[in-house]
């Protein structure tokens, strides 16, 4: 058997290839977590995993979430609520819109929220005459731009509990970076804009009463899970009401839920699951970290390399906090506190994994809705990541 910190290395490595290769993401990352489990784990043990991973509640608790969220956005945009939405918004500028549309949607910490706002923007992307790619890359950018530092994000909440700091403490040392995601997507934002036609907005009537009849379950969604709602009852709940308050047909239900229960995308969310599930019982990422200071690397390379390895490993920023961050608490805590730099340096690196993930649900489904190959997007998000994460090591620097 290989070791386990190569094996995950291999096992990233053949995902994103066969991404390159245009196999469906599904099945890439179905194919990654077999291979970290053949080269790591013993061959009886595979098929238990495999169970458990479907059975575990964290993976039925995803199908849940994901499947109630794809069949809201699928009713909404049956009964014209997200045409609606967007043209609404058109009332403060058809650009702007395509903007604001993913980041209040971003408000709230839901799996695959990107989705939502990409069904709600789909007309107006096409008005304005972006490519698959560049919307992909607006809506999913845009989307995320609050997920460094807002204290509702499980990943905010999972640093404040593992450092022992008050969650006040963390928001203020990430903050510097939601501004500068803002402003380096509105670079490139801008750069894709600037040869688009410029299209007129068709909004008309009371901009906040419309908004309001168009986005009611979002605006309802959004406080139930910032009050502690568990997203599991949220989701469903929403639906229900939103299915009653349409007086929705069952045509239209079955379109919905047909949506909704895609056996892709159900596949897809239990391989992300599954890999998830292997990197742990592996013990993946604790050799890997072992084996990087066995090979002498230094405290900024492993305050880069770890939680940017997580993070594209999982595709979720809470799971590499919870997985990269005790791992690193000698390199960020010592005698005279927390190092904000260092600290600062090990989350933008994993958020900047997380954001080049092959495995992240907002960037598959979203480029899987516009019908935009990944490769291409890369090409959009891969220079704000090295801005972010060149400004993170800046300011390690100069605070150390």
């Amino acid at each position: 058997m290989l070791s386990p910190s190569l094996s995950l290395l291999i096992s990233i490595a053949a995902v994103l290839i066969l991404l390159g290769l245009r196999l469906h993401p599904g099945f890439a990352i179905f194919a990654g977590s077999l291979i970290v489990s053949l080269l790591v784990l013993p061959l009886p043990s595979i098929p238990p995993l495999m169970l458990h991973s479907l059975i575990d509640y964290e993976t039925i608790r995803l199908l849940v979430i994901i499947a109630s969220a794809l069949t809201l956005s699928s009713l909404m945009e049956e009964r014209g609520l997200l045409a609606r939405l967007a043209t609404t918004m058109e009332g403060i500028g058809p650009r702007a819109a395509v903007h604001i549309v993913p980041a209040v949607i971003g408000l709230v910490p839901m799996p695959a929220g990107a989705l939502v706002s990409a069904t709600a923007a789909r007309d107006l992307v096409k008005r304005i005459g972006l490519k698959p790619e560049q919307s992909t890359f607006i809506n999913y950018w845009f989307r995320h731009i609050w997920e460094f530092s807002m204290p509702v994000y499980p990943a905010i909440i999972v640093t404040s509990v593992i450092l022992s700091i008050p969650i006040f403490s963390v928001v203020k040392i990430f903050s510097p970076m939601t501004a500068l995601a803002i402003a380096s997507g509105a670079v490139i934002s801008y750069w894709i804009l600037r040869t688009a036609p410029k299209v007129k907005g068709e909004s008309s009537g009371n901009i906040i009463v419309n908004f309001i009849k168009a986005a009611w379950p979002i605006l309802l969604l959004v406080p139930a899970v910032l009050l502690g709602l568990d997203a599991i009852i949220a989701f469903p709940l929403i639906l229900v009401l939103l299915i009653i308050q349409q007086r929705a047909k069952w045509p239209e239900l079955k379109k919905a839920f047909r949506y909704g229960l895609n056996p892709r995308i159900l596949l897809l969310l239990y391989a992300i699951m599954l890999y998830k599930t292997a990197i742990e019982d592996s013990g993946a990422a604790g050799i890997l970290l072992s084996d990087m200071q066995a090979i002498g690397l230094p405290t900024l390379l492993l305050l880069v390399v770890l939680p940017l390895l997580m993070g594209l490993a999982t595709g979720l920023s809470w799971a590499f906090v919870g997985v990269a961050l005790p791992l690193l608490v000698p390199y960020i805590v010592s005698g005279s506190g927390v190092s904000s730099g260092a600290l600062l340096l090990a989350h933008v690196s994993g958020m900047m994994g997380v954001f080049l993930s092959p495995l992240h649900l907002c960037l598959i489904l979203s480029a899987e809705y516009f019908e935009a190959r990944l490769v291409r997007v890369y090409r959009y998000v891969l220079p704000l990541a090295l801005v972010m994460e060149g400004t993170a090591i800046l300011i390690y620097y100069l605070t150390a």
